[in-house]
């Protein structure tokens, strides 16, 4: 797991977190950070985590209203009707000559991998050797 070494200027919720390698600048007032992960996703990256840890405060708070339980209640509240009777399908005349082949593919060569791939942001269980 990496190690964080933070350096934290006040400037109006503007945080510097470092890491190993890299600075990255979090603005948790506009819920910005320079690896672009919270503006993209609207939840909070790791960089802004540390920021908020360090300041004592929720970083539940600066994920987007689009993630939460209101929301998903509203986009789900009525249902979904298909459109157009299914007993009578209209159907173009040329029908026929619309196909889709699936894509050429080569089968890998060796044994397939066991262990599932750890995605970008992920890390390993903590005292496990991964």
């Amino acid at each position: 797991m990496l190690q964080w070494r933070l350096m934290f200027t006040k400037l109006i919720d503007v945080s510097e977190v470092k890491d190993d390698s890299m600075k990255y600048v979090v603005d948790m007032e506009k819920k910005h950070c320079i690896c672009n992960f919270f503006d993209i996703n609207k939840i909070p990256c790791i960089h802004t985590i540390v920021a908020t840890k360090r300041y004592k405060r929720d970083e539940n708070h600066y994920v987007d209203a689009f993630y939460s339980t209101e929301t998903w209640a509203k986009a789900y509240a009525e249902s979904i009707h298909p459109g157009g009777e299914i007993s009578t399908p209209i159907y173009p005349e040329n029908i026929d000559e619309f196909s889709c082949q699936p894509p050429a593919t080569k089968k890998s060569s060796g044994r397939p991998p066991t262990k599932r791939k750890i995605s970008v942001g992920e890390f390993g269980v903590p005292g496990s050797k991964s």
